[in-house]
């Protein structure tokens, strides 16, 4: 299997690579809200980085090439300004407002970090999940294992800002399990959520800290979507207005009429600590281009008006719970046709959506409780790289591939604005991201390879 392993992460790392070779090539895609003390928003964008900006102000750019190349990162944001970024192994850090990232050294370094969630009120603390010893599946439908066998994985704390992390003791009996997602109370930081399966995906626990993680009680999640049993659970959010009233999401893979496989997404609510769930609502999920689910993905609590939204493929879904309501009742908005996430702050509800048609907003706001929204970001409108110090990466490199790729968003390029720090003009040779160019022969031969890869591969497992 050492063989089989080498291999297999040389054939992951040319995937990635052909991938990066592309670059800029995927649409788009708003895929969360992070929001710093002085009110500056930071959207991250699936293929294209990081957004900055303010309502009623003008957004700025941070490239995804000076923050790592692994297209399903997980951003997380202190009170502080520290921020954290999932890497394919690992992760990454900033602490200058995303001019510079930097990676995070330590034993998570060494390992798949799956969730990352930082301390409501104290911006030194910071949690990480990993997830080692995960199955992959191979194209001709066989599996390899790249991670650790057995698993060893943990919940780390960092109490320094990142400088250093340490296992939390309490969940020391399930490094055997895959570690998928965690979530943080925001009315306590003490008040913990963290979901797990074996290493084949089966038999979903919620581990539920009230200590910081010293100690965790282990509950098994006995609901079923649509009579099967998940293969994959996801804590969504914590009620700020009581612990222990927790949003998971559980998928499955349910067989319909005609024998066809759909992956099935359902939001369960618990409203005793994890002990038992509710469904509240299902949605088909669909793969998406980097090859993750999206069908049910955020959910935040609007504690002052007594509502709950849900982001869906499908739009947004409302629904009334002055406080721990015995049954929820979601409906629908029109306002959006799809909705990646979603966070209330200040009374106001902020909604990732479509850039493109209908929706016309990368951002939006609702004052009204989800019956209308205004756009608060497209990205043709962005002005360029945001404003750093020349010697930073986003400072030396990002002006570069804003020339390379901002037309791509709709900005006409004739003004070439690339934040205070003016254009920069392209690489001698041009950026080969033309269909047919350099970009396209380069993933060609990375193919290729990875196809002779494939076949070492499986003769490797033989």
């Amino acid at each position: 299997m050492t063989l089989a392993r080498a291999l297999v992460a040389a054939l992951v790392l040319l995937v990635g690579g052909a991938g990066a070779a592309r670059a800029h090539g995927g649409l788009p895609v708003s895929a969360g809200v992070m929001r710093a003390g002085d009110g500056t928003l930071y959207v991250p964008v699936v293929y294209w980085g990081l957004w900055v900006g303010a309502p009623g102000q003008p957004w700025d750019w941070i490239c995804e090439e000076v923050v790592n190349p692994y297209r399903a990162r997980q951003f997380a944001l202190s009170t502080d300004g520290t921020f954290y970024v999932t890497d394919a192994r690992g992760l990454e850090r900033s602490r200058d407002h995303g001019c510079t990232w930097t990676a995070v050294a330590g034993e998570p370094s060494r390992r798949r970090i799956t969730a990352v969630a930082v301390d409501p009120s104290d911006g030194a603390t910071a949690w990480l999940a990993s997830g080692d010893g995960a199955p992959v599946d191979l194209p001709d439908g066989g599996t390899v294992d790249l991670g650790e066998a057995p698993p060893d994985n943990a919940l780390f704390v960092t109490r320094d800002h990142g400088d250093s992390f340490a296992r939390a003791p309490g969940l020391a009996a399930a490094s055997g399990r895959l570690l998928l997602s965690l979530a943080v109370a925001p009315s306590d930081g003490r008040v913990l959520y963290v979901a797990s399966t074996t290493p084949r995906g089966s038999d979903p626990v919620v581990h539920v800290t009230v200590d910081g993680g010293a100690s965790f009680a282990d509950r098994p999640l006995a609901a079923r979507v649509d009579g099967v049993a998940p293969t994959a659970l996801a804590i969504l959010a914590v009620d700020p207005r009581d612990p222990t009233v927790v949003y998971a999401r559980a998928q499955a893979v349910v067989i319909g009429t005609g024998g066809a496989a759909t992956t099935r997404h359902a939001l369960l609510r618990s409203l005793d600590g994890a002990q038992s769930f509710t469904q509240v609502l299902a949605v088909d999920a669909q793969t998406t281009s980097i090859g993750t689910a999206r069908g049910i993905d955020a959910v935040t609590i609007d504690g002052a008006r007594g509502r709950v939204y849900v982001a869906t493929r499908e739009g947004l879904y409302a629904g009334d719970d002055a406080g721990r309501a015995p049954s929820l009742t979601l409906a629908k908005s029109t306002a959006l046709s799809q909705a990646q996430c979603a966070e209330v702050h200040a009374g106001a509800l902020y909604a990732c959506a479509n850039n493109f048609d209908p929706d016309r907003a990368a951002l939006a706001r609702s004052d009204d409780g989800a019956q209308t929204f205004s756009s608060l970001l497209r990205f043709g409108d962005t002005r360029g790289v945001l404003s750093c110090p020349a010697d930073t990466p986003v400072g030396r490199e990002c002006p570069t591939y804003w020339r390379m790729y901002g037309a791509q968003l709709g900005v006409p390029m004739d003004d070439m604005g690339a934040g205070d720090g003016g254009p920069t003009p392209p690489p001698p040779g041009g950026c080969g991201c033309a269909v047919g160019g350099r970009a396209a022969a380069s993933a060609g031969l990375m193919l290729l390879v990875a196809a002779a890869l494939l076949l070492a591969v499986r003769r490797a497992l033989v």
